[in-house]
């Protein structure tokens, strides 16, 4: 049976593009955090703990609740069912340097448990599954760019072998202020729907041109 690509979410400076049609523009071409605080508002997102993300988890999770935003019946599904499989580029580094920033220097030691937390790129998986409470298989896997033909056969295999129903997969990166996330939601299809956009690498590759 063929899987499918329920929404998609493409975020990039200063632009939100969903299902193809660009949602959110900001004319001001604010800085990230600013831009990012301005989608969380658009989406009507309510979930404090962002704010004390990383940016790296702050692209990934509101990119996430975009592709969620309509579907609802993902959250009913067995949360063991649900995964969140995704790339990057720069793993954790961002987040990692500015930590390496406070233990370098022995006569001026600050280590912060609030940015250690963070030095991980699978812990924007995990706030993605803490916020839904998707218990899936998931994974963050760093290629030096997006690869729709290995996440559409690695996360298919997951689908066709009934380990999971439903999985948010695609790429988010930041680093040192340049960010860009791709998020798909993908199911089987259950319906055959003849508009259904079907989840390989070459419909992916159209997308997100």
């Amino acid at each position: 049976m063929e899987n499918i690509i329920s929404k998609y979410c493409i975020i990039k400076p200063h632009e939100v593009i969903v299902d193809g049609k660009s949602e959110f523009t900001d004319e001001e071409k604010s800085e990230f955090g600013t831009f990012m605080k301005s989608i969380y508002k658009q989406y009507d997102v309510k979930y404090p703990k962002y704010f004390k993300m990383d940016n790296l988890c702050k692209v990934a999770f509101i990119a996430s609740e975009i592709v969620l935003k309509g579907n609802e019946h993902i959250k009913e599904l067995d949360p063991t069912k649900v995964g969140v499989i995704l790339q990057n580029s720069h793993s954790s580094i961002d987040t990692d340097t500015k930590y390496n920033d406070t233990i370098k220097d022995k006569s001026n030691y600050f280590p912060s448990p609030a940015v250690f937390v963070y030095t991980l790129p699978n812990v924007m998986i995990g706030e993605i599954c803490i916020r839904n409470k998707f218990q899936g298989e998931n994974t963050c896997f760093v290629a030096k760019q997006f690869d729709p033909e290995f996440v559409t056969g690695y996360v298919s295999k997951l689908l066709n072998s009934g380990k999971i129903d439903a999985c948010i997969t695609g790429w988010a990166d930041y680093i040192d202020g340049e960010y860009n996330a791709m998020m798909f939601l993908v199911e089987k299809n259950k319906e055959n729907k003849k508009d259904s956009i079907s989840f390989n690498p070459q419909i992916i590759n159209g997308l997100i041109k």
